[in-house]
């Protein structure tokens, strides 16, 4: 039976730390290492804190997620891979990805990234506008189908090619 004290301590970290944003399970268990509480301890809190449903990773990947696509566009490979360095479950992963994407098509996404990145790289030759905007796509993480297709349309768009 861990410490009294200490698992009250443990508590009081782990809700001032969710009280700045959603946390997943292995962000919070991370965080409550850091501060040095032993492994027993940190087991009881997170036992706590997912009972109360302060913890929750499928809510968690789902706020992380309609963040990420909304406000920054980012492509369905780039989500998967940030949602599993955050400890979530693939099978949560899968879920959340099919949810997000659904409702915001990566093909619109990729678009508007490319619109917007298209304006910042006006005075370049044309294949090396497609270079970067390609990259730029890539690093957003679109796969490279919509790549392919963001630059047709967006080409087509443009005049060139």
């Amino acid at each position: 039976m861990p410490d009294r004290e200490a698992l009250k301590t443990a508590k009081f970290q782990a809700l001032k730390y969710l009280a700045y944003r959603d946390r997943s399970t292995k962000e919070m268990t991370l965080y409550l290492g850091k501060k040095s509480h032993s492994p027993n301890v940190i087991e009881k809190t997170l036992q706590y804190l997912t009972e109360k449903n302060y913890l929750n990773d499928p809510r968690f990947a789902m706020e992380w997620g309609r963040w990420r696509v909304e406000s920054k566009k980012f492509g369905k490979i780039r989500l998967h891979h940030e949602l599993s360095a955050k400890g979530v479950a693939s099978n949560i992963i899968t879920a959340t990805l099919e949810v997000l994407y659904h409702s915001n098509p990566e093909k619109d996404l990729a678009l508007a990234c490319a619109n917007k990145k298209l304006a910042t790289l006006h005075d370049l030759q044309p294949e090396k506008k497609t270079r970067r905007l390609a990259q730029y796509l890539q690093r957003r993480g679109f796969s490279a189908d919509i790549i392919y297709e963001t630059l047709r349309a967006s080409a087509m768009k443009g005049g060139e090619e």
